[in-house]
């Protein structure tokens, strides 16, 4: 049996959905509200003492951490395969893989976080501070610190906009050689990137739109239109885009 525990349809979340959806597999979907920190719940830390989703529970084995999720999933289940089979390509929807989880996720979990900020303030403080004490990872409690009080300095705004921006380019250069990021093939190099990018161009509309990036917004096309992102999206409606940073 697979269950998925998530956010729904959005980052980290969006990955091992999306893949499960491409792979037609079954699995019993745990939704968490992060809204309501359900993440910290003593329930959910059973599962994962970090408090992090997403989290896959296979026959009782519990898989962390959205990219290796996929990378087990693609291992248990090779019916469909999405990593290539050539060499190469693996090696580029690697690389592709860690770049989303040390650089693009990074850059717009700022931005993201930026515009929970209203949201966080509205919190009481004896319930932040309780909400606070209950999460594991301290770069996390500093994240909801910050939004909660002053929130990210101009110049930390303005520096994940432009790695956003690094991150349009990157895929308009790779998208120039090929149809897909890793090469010919569709793969989980595609859809990693997709959980990050799919905000891009309400996110970032100076970089991200026809003009300044035509490949880049034909992939976003080509990727919306996929029946495996179109039944995602009825399952796990969209939430609105982060703000903008000003």
């Amino acid at each position: 049996m697979l269950e998925l525990y998530h956010f729904g349809a959005v980052a980290n979340s969006l990955k091992p959905l999306l893949c499960l959806l491409e792979k037609q597999l079954e699995f019993a979907s745990h939704q968490l509200a992060g809204s309501r920190f359900e993440q910290y719940s003593p329930e959910f830390l059973k599962i994962n003492p970090l408090g992090q989703v997403p989290v896959l529970v296979h026959d009782g084995k519990v898989v962390t951490e959205s990219t290796v999720i996929n990378e087990y999933l693609d291992d248990v289940f090779p019916q469909v395969p999405l990593r290539p089979s050539d060499p190469y390509e693996r090696a580029q929807m690697r690389t592709w893989t860690k770049f989303v989880d040390e650089y693009f996720c990074p850059a717009l979990t700022i931005i993201g976080a930026h515009g929970a900020r209203d949201y966080a303030r509205r919190i009481p403080k004896e319930e932040l501070e309780r909400v606070l004490a209950r999460i594991p990872l301290k770069e996390v409690r500093d994240k909801w610190a910050t939004i909660a009080g002053s929130s990210y300095s101009d110049d930390a705004l303005g520096d994940a906009r432009r790695k956003l921006g690094v991150c349009v380019q990157r895929m308009e250069s790779a998208l120039a050689h090929s149809p897909w990021l890793a090469g010919q093939s569709y793969s989980l190099a595609d859809i990693d990137v997709f959980s990050m990018a799919a905000a891009l161009p309400g996110v970032l509309p100076d970089r991200a739109n026809p003009t300044a990036s035509p490949r880049f917004m034909d992939w976003h096309a080509r990727m919306s239109e996929r029946a495996a992102v179109k039944a995602l999206y009825a399952a796990y409606p969209r939430r609105p885009a982060p703000q903008r940073a000003q």
